[in-house]
């Protein structure tokens, strides 16, 4: 593969994860009209259907490719999976999250696949699929007819697991080692920051149920809080744009040196693990940041 078209794989690939979380919380309008057109029932069976015909479209691809390795039995627990989620959320709308974050995390692999050279990929994968899940609901709560919930966190990170199972039985053990785990001790400076980041957002989520509850944000969501997200902010953008000139100023001088390209791989794949997290918590506390000076409605 060119470094040209790398490139433009990789642009492509984020911009489409970018996409398709913004696009999510409107997914719920499409279902309202067909139950207005059709009927509730009828809606109801929408994500069963769509579910049933992953799985079968799934299982043709594998007879048909062959695409058979050591671990396509774990494609056994995606429907049990499912099943599990279907049988404790009983509203049907909710299940079109399923196929939602299967896709998300397909999505999400291949973004991650341009660049990533080791081990961890799949742990990487969950973590920031899960994440994106969170943002989700955050979208949803500024929505008009949307609502930020808990219980649609847990089924977006169960959907994640399916989605990686499914990506898992088809594909060979990665190759690849944990060497690159030892590229984070250059980056504790952004490390730390991923850490303030990510403390913060756990905070945020749960003061927002607050917010939800009590239909206001001011006198609700702690100003303290509120400084942590803006700070955050600040130091997030600034560990950004530091670390990507100083990586690409060590790669163009790598670029030239004998057995740099493995170097080079390990440092990228870290990097992976510390700034898509960071890109991701940004997001969620850009999204506070918006409800605070905007005075939207979160609920």
């Amino acid at each position: 593969m060119s470094e040209k078209y790398k490139s433009l794989k990789r642009v492509l690939l984020w911009v489409l994860v970018a996409l398709y979380t913004g696009s999510l919380p409107y997914v719920i309008f499409v279902y309202r009209a067909i139950e207005e057109h059709f009927s509730r029932a009828v809606a109801g069976k929408i994500p069963i259907v769509i579910i049933s015909l992953f799985g079968i479209g799934y299982i043709v691809y594998i007879i048909l490719t062959k695409k058979v390795t050591k671990r396509t039995a774990l494609i056994v627990l995606c429907p049990i999976i499912a099943y599990v989620i279907i049988s404790l959320e009983p509203n049907p709308n909710k299940h079109i999250h399923i196929p939602e974050y299967v896709l998300m995390s397909w999505i999400l692999f291949e973004a991650l696949s341009v660049d990533y050279n080791g081990k961890g990929i799949f742990i990487l994968l969950f973590i920031c699929s899960t994440m994106l899940g969170i943002v989700d609901e955050m979208e949803q709560g500024i929505h008009p007819g949307r609502y930020y919930g808990w219980r649609d966190m847990v089924i977006n990170a169960a959907s994640t697991i399916i989605g990686i199972l499914t990506i898992m039985g088809l594909k060979k053990r990665l190759a690849g080692d944990w060497a690159w785990t030892g590229r984070l001790r250059k980056l504790k400076g952004p490390l730390g920051i991923l850490f303030h980041g990510a403390i913060g957002a756990l905070l945020l989520c749960i003061h927002l149920f607050n917010v939800k509850e009590n239909e206001a944000f001011w006198g609700v969501y702690p100003i303290w809080l509120l400084a942590w997200n803006g700070l955050f902010l600040s130091l997030g953008m600034i560990a950004v744009c530091y670390q990507y000139r100083r990586f690409h100023k060590e790669n163009y001088a790598q670029k030239n040196m004998v057995g740099s390209g493995t170097k080079t791989k390990e440092v990228v794949t870290a990097n992976l693990w510390v700034f898509v997290p960071l890109a991701i918590l940004l997001v969620m506390h850009v999204i506070v940041i918006f409800i605070a000076i905007s005075g939207w409605e979160f609920l």
